[in-house]
Protein backbone atom coordinates (compact mmCIF):
# COMPACT_ATOMS: atom_id res chain seq x y z
CA UNK A 1 0.00 0.00 0.00
CA UNK A 2 1.41 3.44 -0.91
CA UNK A 3 2.39 5.65 2.05
CA UNK A 4 -0.27 8.19 1.02
CA UNK A 5 -3.01 5.60 1.65
CA UNK A 6 -1.82 4.47 5.08
CA UNK A 7 -3.48 5.76 8.23
CA UNK A 8 -1.79 7.92 10.84
CA UNK A 9 -1.77 4.93 13.21
CA UNK A 10 -0.12 2.65 10.63
CA UNK A 11 2.48 5.26 9.78
CA UNK A 12 3.12 5.92 13.46
CA UNK A 13 3.79 2.23 14.01
CA UNK A 14 6.28 2.14 11.14
CA UNK A 15 7.93 5.34 12.39
CA UNK A 16 8.63 3.79 15.79
CA UNK A 17 9.45 0.24 14.65
CA UNK A 18 13.21 -0.11 15.06
CA UNK A 19 13.04 -3.42 13.16
CA UNK A 20 11.95 -1.58 10.01
CA UNK A 21 14.63 -0.39 7.60
CA UNK A 22 15.54 3.23 8.31
CA UNK A 23 14.39 4.13 4.79
CA UNK A 24 10.85 2.94 5.62
CA UNK A 25 10.85 4.79 8.93
CA UNK A 26 11.83 8.01 7.17
CA UNK A 27 9.15 7.45 4.52
CA UNK A 28 6.62 7.13 7.34
CA UNK A 29 7.98 10.32 8.90
CA UNK A 30 7.54 12.27 5.69
CA UNK A 31 4.10 10.76 5.02
CA UNK A 32 3.04 11.87 8.52
CA UNK A 33 4.40 15.33 7.73
CA UNK A 34 2.23 15.40 4.63
CA UNK A 35 -0.82 14.32 6.66
CA UNK A 36 -0.19 17.23 9.05
CA UNK A 37 -0.54 19.85 6.35
CA UNK A 38 -2.51 22.01 5.95
CA UNK A 39 -2.74 22.53 9.71
CA UNK A 40 -6.53 22.48 9.79
CA UNK A 41 -6.99 19.15 7.98
CA UNK A 42 -8.53 16.35 10.08
CA UNK A 43 -5.33 14.28 10.18
CA UNK A 44 -3.03 17.17 11.16
CA UNK A 45 -3.07 16.96 14.96
CA UNK A 46 -2.99 13.14 15.11
CA UNK A 47 -0.07 13.15 12.64
CA UNK A 48 1.82 15.72 14.75
CA UNK A 49 1.25 13.59 17.87
CA UNK A 50 2.49 10.49 16.02
CA UNK A 51 5.60 12.38 14.90
CA UNK A 52 6.22 13.62 18.45
CA UNK A 53 6.64 10.01 19.58
CA UNK A 54 9.78 10.00 17.44
CA UNK A 55 11.51 12.04 20.15
CA UNK A 56 11.67 8.79 22.14
CA UNK A 57 13.89 7.11 19.52
CA UNK A 58 17.41 6.14 20.60
CA UNK A 59 19.00 7.88 17.60
CA UNK A 60 19.84 11.57 18.06
CA UNK A 61 19.90 11.96 14.28
CA UNK A 62 16.37 10.57 14.04
CA UNK A 63 15.16 12.90 16.84
CA UNK A 64 16.86 15.80 15.07
CA UNK A 65 14.94 14.95 11.90
CA UNK A 66 11.65 14.92 13.85
CA UNK A 67 12.41 18.45 15.08
CA UNK A 68 13.33 19.49 11.53
CA UNK A 69 10.00 18.19 10.21
CA UNK A 70 8.21 20.12 12.95
CA UNK A 71 10.02 23.24 11.77
CA UNK A 72 8.74 22.60 8.26
CA UNK A 73 5.19 22.14 9.52
CA UNK A 74 5.03 25.04 11.98
CA UNK A 75 2.04 23.34 13.60
CA UNK A 76 1.03 24.60 17.06
CA UNK A 77 0.35 21.03 18.25
CA UNK A 78 4.12 20.42 18.12
CA UNK A 79 4.93 23.11 20.71
CA UNK A 80 4.77 20.83 23.79
CA UNK A 81 7.05 18.18 22.24
CA UNK A 82 9.49 20.77 20.93
CA UNK A 83 9.56 22.52 24.31
CA UNK A 84 10.26 19.22 26.03
CA UNK A 85 13.12 18.44 23.62
CA UNK A 86 14.64 21.89 24.06
CA UNK A 87 14.26 21.71 27.85
CA UNK A 88 15.96 18.32 28.14
CA UNK A 89 19.53 19.18 29.13
CA UNK A 90 20.53 15.56 28.48
CA UNK A 91 19.33 15.77 24.87
CA UNK A 92 21.90 15.97 22.06
CA UNK A 93 22.68 19.58 21.24
CA UNK A 94 21.80 19.07 17.56
CA UNK A 95 18.28 18.01 18.59
CA UNK A 96 17.93 20.96 20.96
CA UNK A 97 19.24 23.29 18.22
CA UNK A 98 16.63 22.04 15.76
CA UNK A 99 13.86 22.18 18.39
CA UNK A 100 14.73 25.83 19.09
CA UNK A 101 14.58 26.74 15.42
CA UNK A 102 11.32 24.84 14.95
CA UNK A 103 9.85 26.81 17.84
CA UNK A 104 11.06 29.98 16.14
CA UNK A 105 8.90 29.09 13.13
CA UNK A 106 5.96 29.14 15.55
CA UNK A 107 6.85 32.56 16.90
CA UNK A 108 3.40 33.99 16.31
CA UNK A 109 1.92 31.48 18.78
CA UNK A 110 1.36 32.73 22.32
CA UNK A 111 4.09 31.82 24.78
CA UNK A 112 6.69 30.62 22.28
CA UNK A 113 8.90 33.68 22.63
CA UNK A 114 8.92 33.28 26.43
CA UNK A 115 9.85 29.60 26.07
CA UNK A 116 12.78 30.49 23.82
CA UNK A 117 14.03 33.29 26.07
CA UNK A 118 14.50 30.78 28.90
CA UNK A 119 17.39 29.29 26.91
CA UNK A 120 19.33 32.45 26.03
CA UNK A 121 21.86 31.57 28.74
CA UNK A 122 21.97 27.82 28.04
CA UNK A 123 25.27 26.07 28.78
CA UNK A 124 25.48 24.86 25.15
CA UNK A 125 26.68 27.54 22.73
CA UNK A 126 24.85 25.97 19.78
CA UNK A 127 21.59 26.12 21.76
CA UNK A 128 22.16 29.77 22.75
CA UNK A 129 22.90 30.72 19.15
CA UNK A 130 19.93 28.72 17.84
CA UNK A 131 17.65 30.51 20.30
CA UNK A 132 18.89 33.88 19.01
CA UNK A 133 18.08 32.78 15.46
CA UNK A 134 14.72 31.39 16.62
CA UNK A 135 13.80 34.66 18.34
CA UNK A 136 14.63 36.49 15.11
CA UNK A 137 12.41 34.03 13.23
CA UNK A 138 9.65 34.55 15.81
CA UNK A 139 9.84 38.31 15.33
CA UNK A 140 9.53 37.80 11.59
CA UNK A 141 6.53 35.48 12.05
CA UNK A 142 4.77 38.07 14.20
CA UNK A 143 5.57 40.85 11.71
CA UNK A 144 3.79 39.25 8.77
CA UNK A 145 6.56 40.08 6.30
CA UNK A 146 6.72 38.06 3.11
CA UNK A 147 10.44 37.23 3.26
CA UNK A 148 12.68 36.15 6.11
CA UNK A 149 16.25 37.47 6.31
CA UNK A 150 16.17 39.51 3.14
CA UNK A 151 19.52 40.09 1.47
CA UNK A 152 19.87 43.84 0.95
CA UNK A 153 20.35 45.00 -2.59
CA UNK A 154 23.59 46.81 -3.32
CA UNK A 155 23.13 50.17 -5.04
CA UNK A 156 24.39 50.08 -8.60
CA UNK A 157 24.48 46.28 -8.83
CA UNK A 158 23.47 44.94 -12.21
CA UNK A 159 21.56 41.75 -12.87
Amino acid sequence: MPESEKSVDELGRVLMDVNQPLFMRYRAMFALRDLASPPDCPTAVPAVHALAKGFADSSALFRHEIAFVFGQLSHPASIPALTEALSNLEEASMVRHEAAEALGSLGDEEGVEDILKRFLQDKEQVVRESVIVALDMAEYERGGETEYALIPEVAGASA
